[in-house]
């Protein structure tokens, strides 16, 4: 009877044993007929998606609160987005360009001559730091280096040109990273 009730507990306890521990793992390496997964560029390609309608909205023209909706929904958009690091860069230095954009942009609905252009010249200098070549061209035709002079001497319209020029180039850049048009080669074959 003794025997009998030992060999029930160490049959419960190998079954216990058995039901918690994980079956061994066997290494498999890839056979000729799989490959290796793919990133997913869904996200990237909605994100890239919604740049893009951002420009061509833009260029139907929008005012500054419009502009500003449109960020906060594309904003989620482009940061979840993933895929090919070269793309995501492009696309996310396309939404910080609207950023800096739509801040440049706000700074005309404040009141008074003094917050306008202390607005405008603190949106200068992020913009500048962004854009070295819009800096460099209003060095050019503004003989002031202080961004608060500067501000008070700057076309609204062409800054925000320039921008929007710069941030349709970098979502233009992720398109074609991530769909890169095929070279005359490879188009032969």
């Amino acid at each position: 009877m003794h025997l009998l009730k030992l060999a029930i507990a160490f049959t419960a306890s190998l079954l216990f044993i058995g039901c918690t521990s994980p079956p061994p793992q066997t290494q498999s390496t890839p056979t000729p007929t799989q490959s290796t997964p793919t990133p997913d560029t869904t996200t990237l390609k909605a994100a890239i998606e919604e740049l893009e309608m951002l420009q061509i909205k833009l260029k139907s023209g929008i005012n500054p609160s419009t502009y500003a909706h449109l960020i906060r929904n594309t904003l989620p958009i482009v940061e979840r987005a993933s895929g090919e690091a070269k793309a995501v860069a492009a696309m996310k230095s396309a939404m910080a360009g609207h950023q800096l954009a739509l801040k440049f942009w706000q700074c005309d609905r404040l009141e008074g001559y003094y917050k306008l252009h202390q607005c405008r010249g603190k949106a200068l200098s992020g913009i500048f730091a962004k854009y070295p070549d819009i800096k460099a061209q209003a060095k050019v035709n503004i003989k002031s280096t202080k961004p608060t002079t500067i501000s008070t001497q700057v076309n609204q319209e062409g800054m925000l040109q320039r921008i929007w020029e710069n941030t349709n180039a970098d979502t233009q850049t992720a398109k074609r990273v991530l769909s890169p048009v095929p070279t005359p080669q490879a188009q032969q074959l």
